[in-house]
């Protein structure tokens, strides 16, 4: 099961990792996780890409709290829009699963969020959205 997960490096795209950990360790498993730098702001994109790298390593070293194995993560870093390039890589990389989380906003998005929203509106691939109260014993 190939399953990409997007972050932000929020908590929240953490504990997304968490469920995607508990997901993987019931199947072969790799994972993708992406970050994506946006294309404003170029005068700050060495800045954004330490950011970028910093927000994947959290996330890689929380599957592998969670008991996953290295060797099976591969991690991205994507300029341009969040939503397209996560459908892009999803497409691209034939992926089974996009496991992302969400803070919420108003409305629609007090559920999931921009970024979601756009990805659950785009994508052909199945998204499994953790909410943010959502809570996960982080042990295997």
């Amino acid at each position: 099961m190939r399953i990409l997960i997007p972050t932000d490096g929020s908590a929240y795209a953490e504990n997304a990792a968490k469920v995607a950990a508990r997901i993987a360790m019931k199947h072969e498993y790799q994972f993708i996780v992406l970050h994506v730098v946006p294309d404003k702001g170029v005068s700050r994109k060495t800045w954004r890409k330490q950011g970028a790298e910093n927000a994947l390593q959290s996330i890689k070293d929380t599957l592998v709290r969670m008991g996953c194995r290295e060797e099976f993560i591969e991690t991205l870093i994507m300029d341009g829009s969040a939503p397209e390039k996560i459908v892009e890589v999803a497409k691209e990389r034939n992926v089974d699963r996009i496991v992302m989380g969400t803070q919420g906003k108003s409305g629609i998005k007090k559920f999931v969020g921009t970024v979601t929203e756009k990805v659950l509106q785009l994508s052909d691939v199945l998204v499994l959205v953790v909410p943010p109260n959502y809570s996960i014993i982080t042990e295997p």
